[in-house]
């Protein structure tokens, strides 16, 4: 659990990286690729802290999209030239902060 948690608290470290960046819009963001590679940079920390959870952690707090998380980082870093901003976007809008509720109960 020691490690787990240690890697729970990184990955609230980048969300709250993140919320730092934070822009007011869309149209901020799609003209900031300083905000957008800050902000990816820290999706990935995310999902690789994601990936290192161990299995078994995973499936006992299965209200944590695990999959999702550490996808999104296969796709950032495999898939680079294939990265949509707008879901970018709207996994900042509408998705971390539940991510962090989350994480902050399981800490």
């Amino acid at each position: 659990m020691k490690a787990a948690k240690k890697l729970l608290q990184d990955m609230l470290q980048a969300i709250e990286s993140i919320e730092s960046y934070m822009v007011i819009s869309y149209a901020e963001f799609l003209d900031n690729e300083k905000t957008q590679d800050a902000i990816m940079f820290n999706l990935i920390i995310i999902g690789e802290a994601a990936n290192q959870i161990p299995r078994e952690f995973q499936e006992s707090h299965s209200e944590i999209p695990w999959s999702s998380i550490i996808g999104t980082r296969n796709l950032i870093v495999h898939g680079y030239d294939q990265v949509k901003l707008q879901i970018v976007w709207d996994i900042i809008q509408k998705d971390l902060q539940s991510l962090k509720s989350s994480l902050v109960k399981l800490i």
